[in-house]
């Protein structure tokens, strides 16, 4: 019980602190997300390039493997 609590006023203490810092060092902080977003972007492009070109080959596979195997004829 009592570390909850503890947990929960330390909790506000940090978030008021970061409150605090974030407005004194606002433009240095923008400084920091004006150089670090377009390196994301460039990361999470060439993710999803990679991922979209993975799934064009997987199908082409896929549909490799379909056209190659004969159809199976019931003879009674």
């Amino acid at each position: 019980m009592v570390s909850n609590v503890l947990g929960i006023v330390i909790g506000v203490i940090v978030i008021i602190v970061g409150l605090i810092l974030l407005v004194t060092w606002w433009s240095m902080f923008v400084s920091v997300l004006q150089g670090i977003i377009p390196i994301l972007l460039i990361l999470i492009g060439v993710g999803a390039l990679i991922y979209f070109i993975s799934e064009i080959k997987s199908k082409i596979e896929i549909g490799k493997e379909e056209t190659s195997t004969p159809k199976e004829t019931k003879t009674e």
